[in-house]
């Protein structure tokens, strides 16, 4: 869609650029053993059998062959490698590139995608090694430095669950070629490829590592599954766009059930999308009709009435009804606050009508009925049917569709009923780069953050 364009390419870029993942050429190796885990901070390699050194030299890309893994599960690699190498350690860290598990490999080749269309059917690489999770917390980490892997908790007593946007990634990745956005359009891309690891949720992962919460990260497709979803909040991080209707329907069972989330994504629940049946493969139909009978299933916007399942019923806002942020001429280049008393707020000494600094690609807004005599939207809950409803904030944003026209967005808080758990949203993609990227320079963010959480995991009254 050409309301896209600019996301898909600065995104793109951006989304590249802190992975450095080059070319599309990757690698394959031989099964070998399982992976070392870190032990009291030192590896000892004189202790390995074949005293290889530890590095990840000569790895271009490679990918792993399912979207997240339990510790003990069995993880298939694949890498490509700009030469051939022997009997390789390849260093496995978290994402503030901190070493955290090595990986045996005995053999790794340079490697060719496939020629059967590799973005849809996968790059079909030769398996480099066979690895066993070893027992590590629960988080996003990367091979040779560069390649994602989502690690789950086994613990049922964490204090939340974030979701990384595993369907945004690969509905924008162009290994192979081809993107959902591509032209002609695929309808189809694969998660066997190359994917490189998000940016607008990095920061939010980069800061959460260093905090003292417990927690469970999980990949899109975990969502499907309820019993992923852990502890009594649930965060949705980044750019959050592709969703099926089961992780739908599963998010809303949690809120619905007295517990909370907390969403800092924009464009967030845009995209219905399907999986395959093995789950490697995703499906949304953009500008080709979607051959499913059942309309209620067919890959469209979620906010088309045929669809009966707007977001605003979700969570409070819509994509279809927000826009571009940093493009807008009218925008206060981040959120002007409307109750600076709020929980949100506390310790922050602000005032009604200050700017929190959130430069922003893309908004989501939700209904409203006008304006109060300061110019502050007003929320229109006779269209969501909330039992509570409070703005946050608001900015202008410049419409997907129309030119020179523009839109109040706005971040809020609800409760759907009052046996239901609380919905804080902020309705931006760039919240989570700003939490960690600007941090110095922007410390109301994180502190707003913190504060959200902590409301929440306490059931703190935040109206």
């Amino acid at each position: 869609m050409k309301r896209r364009s600019f996301v898909k390419h600065a995104g793109k870029f951006l989304a590249v650029a802190p992975a450095l993942l080059p070319g599309i050429y990757l690698t394959s190796c031989k099964k070998e053993a399982s992976p070392r885990p870190l032990e009291n901070g030192n590896i000892s390699i004189n202790n390995h059998p074949h005293s290889a050194p530890l590095d990840n030299i000569g790895i271009l890309d490679g990918y792993v062959d399912k979207q997240s893994y339990f510790p003990g599960d069995s993880c298939v690699v694949y890498l490509s490698a700009d030469a051939s190498y022997n009997d390789r350690l390849i260093k496995v860290n978290n994402i503030l590139h901190q070493f955290a598990f090595y990986i045996v490999v005995a053999n790794v080749d340079k490697q060719q995608m496939q020629a059967n269309n590799p973005s849809v059917n996968g790059y079909g690489y030769t398996p480099t090694t066979t690895i066993t999770i070893p027992d590590i917390a629960s988080g996003i980490y990367l091979i040779a430095d560069t390649i994602p892997l989502i690690i789950k908790s086994k613990n049922t007593n964490v204090d939340f669950t974030i979701v990384y946007p595993s369907n945004t990634e690969n509905a924008y990745c162009l290994s192979g070629g081809y993107d959902l956005y591509s032209t002609p359009p695929v309808q189809m891309v694969s998660f066997l490829r190359p994917i490189a690891w998000t940016y607008y949720a990095s920061g939010f992962f980069k800061w959460v590592i260093q905090q003292s919460y417990t927690y469970n990260v999980i990949a899109d497709i975990d969502v499907d599954d309820a019993t992923n979803i852990k502890g009594n909040l649930l965060i949705i991080p980044g750019h959050s766009e592709y969703w099926t209707k089961l992780a739908r329907q599963n998010f809303d069972a949690h809120v619905n059930s007295g517990k909370h989330a907390l969403v800092l994504s924009g464009n967030t629940m845009y995209w219905h999308v399907r999986y395959n049946a093995e789950g490697n493969q995703m499906t949304c139909y953009k500008l080709v009709k979607d051959p499913t009978p059942d309309p209620l299933d067919k890959t469209v916007i979620w906010a088309y009435a045929s669809q009966q399942y707007p977001p605003t019923q979700s969570i409070g806002v819509d994509g279809e009804s927000g826009g571009y942020g940093i493009q807008s001429t009218k925008s206060f280049q981040g959120i002007k606050i409307y109750d600076p008393a709020s929980p949100l707020f506390a310790g922050l000494n602000l005032n009604k009508g200050d700017i929190i600094p959130c430069s922003t690609h893309e908004y989501d807004a939700a209904p409203i009925a006008g304006y109060d005599p300061e110019g502050f939207p007003i929320i229109d809950n006779t269209k969501l049917g909330f039992s509570q409803v409070k703005l946050i904030g608001y900015d202008t944003a410049l419409d997907y569709f129309t030119a020179n026209k523009f839109n109040t967005v706005s971040a809020l808080m609800f409760k759907k009923k009052q046996s239901s758990g609380v919905v804080i949203n902020m309705a931006t993609t760039n919240w989570c780069t700003n939490l960690y990227f600007s941090a110095t320079s922007n410390p109301i963010i994180p502190a707003i953050t913190r504060n959200a959480i902590d409301g929440l995991l306490n059931n703190k009254d935040m109206f």
